[in-house]
């Protein structure tokens, strides 16, 4: 997974725009779901993510260079 410093590194070194509060909530968001979903994955737990953030997290793993 990304960081958010390498996130940082990346959009600097293409000269891009962003929203620097949004871009951190995100990946702090992505970081809670990365533990919670870790120990339900190594245990076998069946587990789902739906609505918006799902879309956002499929969009992110299908094509990580789409913009937000």
């Amino acid at each position: 997974m990304l960081t958010f410093a390498e996130f940082l590194h990346d959009v600097a070194d293409r000269g891009e725009a962003f929203k620097l509060v949004f871009e951190q909530r995100l990946f702090d968001l992505a970081d809670i779901l990365h533990k919670l979903t870790g120990p339900l994955m190594a245990e076998g737990v069946p587990h789902e993510l739906i609505g918006g953030l799902a879309v956002l997290v499929h969009v992110e793993e299908a094509d990580p260079e789409h913009p937000r």
